[in-house]
């Protein structure tokens, strides 16, 4: 089975493909420089992927200012003429980012369209993401450390990842999504029992 695991907040040590061998290791933003210090590093990693832009702007922090210590390992990988290059892909290029690759957006949203209301449902880089695995054929999508936060404004900007579960789903992609996760179906479903949105009790 073609799978791949996408890796945000780590709580140990060790990389996830211990547990799914032979799975391609998607990297996201800090995963890497936030927990280092703790945990150590991944090394054994595919690919990266930061969708956000680099500078400040109105709905974001920008790349540099919110993480600089990973946008000052981004500098360090090397690019596609040099031993061990591993693609970056970014929603925009930096000359000083040899491993960078511009993320095929606009392959993304096309092939997503919802007729009559423009592009599909994305909120999130995850979402691009999760778009991306099913058009490149994969078969099982393994969510290790997404969905962790519980913070009402990041589950409301990243409630789009709901949508791309369902979607993979419906096309027979298992997506297996690793506790403690708010993307993990509510045990006791609205309408049946007194839970509230997200299957969190009011």
């Amino acid at each position: 089975m073609k799978s791949v695991i996408f890796l945000g907040k780590r709580k140990a040590a060790g990389s996830p493909t211990k547990q799914w061998p032979g799975a391609t290791l998607w990297g996201t933003t800090h995963s890497n420089q936030k927990y280092a210090k703790r945990y150590g590093t991944v090394d054994d990693w595919d690919a990266w992927f930061d969708l956000h832009p680099f500078e400040r702007s109105q709905s974001y922090d920008g790349i540099k200012r919110k993480r600089h210590a990973t946008y000052r390992w981004y500098q360090t990988l090397p690019g596609p003429d040099q031993p061990g290059y591993r693609p970056l892909w970014l929603a925009e290029l930096d000359p000083t980012i040899p491993a960078g690759v511009l993320f095929p957006k606009e392959r993304v949203l096309d092939a997503f369209k919802i007729p009559g209301e423009g592009h599909g449902w994305f909120t999130c880089q995850v979402d691009l993401m999760m778009a991306y695995a099913i058009l490149e054929g994969y078969e099982h999508i393994i969510l290790h450390g997404h969905g962790v936060s519980r913070e009402q404004q990041h589950m409301i900007a990243h409630v789009g990842v709901v949508y791309w579960i369902a979607m993979a789903r419906e096309r027979g992609i298992k997506v297996t999504v690793v506790p403690p996760s708010w993307y993990i179906a509510p045990r006791h479903p609205y309408g049946v029992t007194t839970s509230g949105p997200w299957g969190l009790r009011p």
